[in-house]
């Protein structure tokens, strides 16, 4: 009988160690600070170059004179597309090409500030009859070709004295990746090196710390 009681025990206790074993971990993830996660996003870019000016029209053609800053002029070219955007013309969209490039530059007053400026000649090509010669208009004419980008969101980059970093969720850790970004656009910063396509990237990271244990809030 008292043979039986032992191994019964041991039982027991084997068993009471098993699961021990396994609720404490998860106690202890349930305790951990949670992250909120995204990922790179891809994004298709062109370089563009903004101008504006007057629209006139001759006859049932319709165009604009547009003032382009010096420093963007080099980039543009005749028969690049556009488009332009007034108060006066509405919602709709209206394509451009570029016609003409003047082969002088003229100093202009913006704000209060002298800019030196190149005039660019750009014919509507889908105008409406209510587009009224000396309406005002601004152009977006597209001077590159058409890449792609990995685009990381701001929310999830900060930087110190060891420079631009990030930090990736890889299980229950919190793991520091060192960034290499390029151009910064509304939507996020142009990723050159750093993470990869797929990675959990950590929003607010600069809230938590490196090698930290953590658990995703999804």
């Amino acid at each position: 009988m008292k043979k039986w009681l032992k191994w019964a025990f041991l039982v027991l206790f084997v068993s009471a160690g098993a699961w021990a074993s396994i609720i404490a971990p998860q106690a202890t993830l349930s305790m951990l600070p949670e992250v909120e996660t995204t990922s790179l996003k891809q994004y298709k870019y062109r370089e563009l170059v903004r101008g504006a000016g007057l629209i006139y029209n001759i006859e049932e053609r319709c165009f604009l004179t547009a003032a382009v800053r010096e420093k963007d002029i080099n980039a543009v070219k005749i028969g690049q597309p556009a488009e332009l955007y007034g108060a006066a013309i509405g919602d709709g969209e209206y394509k451009a090409v570029v016609l003409e490039i003047a082969d002088f530059a003229r100093q202009t007053e913006v704000y209060g500030v002298t800019e030196t400026v190149v005039d660019v000649v750009l014919e509507v090509v889908n105008h409406k009859e209510f587009i009224r010669s000396g309406y005002t208009a601004e152009v977006i004419i597209e001077v590159g070709e058409p890449r792609d980008l990995l685009l990381i969101p701001y929310e999830v980059i900060n930087q110190d004295e060891r420079g631009e970093y990030t930090l990736v969720l890889a299980g229950n850790t919190a793991l520091r990746r060192e960034l290499i970004t390029g151009l910064e656009l509304a939507e996020g910063a142009e990723l050159l090196a750093g993470v990869r396509e797929g990675d959990e990237l950590i929003i607010n990271p600069e809230q938590f710390a490196e090698n930290m244990l953590v658990k995703s809030k999804s």
